[in-house]
């Protein structure tokens, strides 16, 4: 019972802080949606930052759990990396820029978000290690290299910050970065149209 109505509140709020993000939603604005006591509410979550946290990781759990399956999946590099742009099509569709707005603002629960991010692309090195295996990437590619400057990237160009400095959303970002990384890596010869 206590575990559908904690996820009753982690819908409305979610709800609300696509809207209008989750610094102008109030505790009691949620409650009052809900018809639900302030009493009940904090019972289930201490503080509205334990809420924000929820509703985050209710967004997020799904696609780094997807992540984490196209990584150990025997799919090409080509579907990998197509998928992760799915992945980011659908974060971008769940994730609003009032949302990106306050994700800017608050420092650590951006540092939660990236550490689960980054955790899950950690594992990317064994994706392009077997891509190099069945000749879908560069032989000659410095895996460790590749993956120190696509984390680099992952982290100056894939935060909320600069995605609002860019005028671009999650997946908008996540489709170009992942185009010129894939391009980069992929041997002319299996690109589209053999293109050098």
């Amino acid at each position: 019972m206590a575990e559908d109505t904690r996820e009753l509140v982690v819908a409305e709020a979610k709800r609300l802080f696509y809207q209008y993000g989750f610094r102008r939603i109030t505790m009691d604005e949620i409650a009052a949606n809900l018809r639900m006591s302030k009493k009940t509410l904090y019972a289930l979550f201490p503080s509205k930052e334990e809420l924000v946290r929820a509703v985050i990781l209710t967004i997020m759990a799904p696609k780094m759990a997807r992540m984490k399956g196209l990584m150990q999946g025997s799919g090409t590099v080509a579907e990998f990396f197509g998928g992760v742009v799915e992945v980011f099509h659908a974060l971008g569709r769940e994730v609003s820029e009032p949302m990106m707005l306050d994700m800017k603002m608050s420092p650590d629960i951006w540092k939660e978000i990236e550490e689960r991010r980054l955790e899950t692309l950690s594992h990317i090195g064994e994706v392009i290690e077997r891509g190099k295996k069945t000749g879908e990437v560069r032989a000659d590619l410095n895996v460790d290299l590749f993956l120190r400057v696509f984390m680099l990237v992952i982290n100056r160009i894939g935060n909320p910050t600069m995605m609002l400095e860019l005028n671009m959303k999650p997946s908008e970002l996540a489709g170009q970065l992942f185009g010129i990384f894939f391009h980069g890596i992929v041997p002319a010869d299996r690109r589209a149209g053999g293109v050098s």
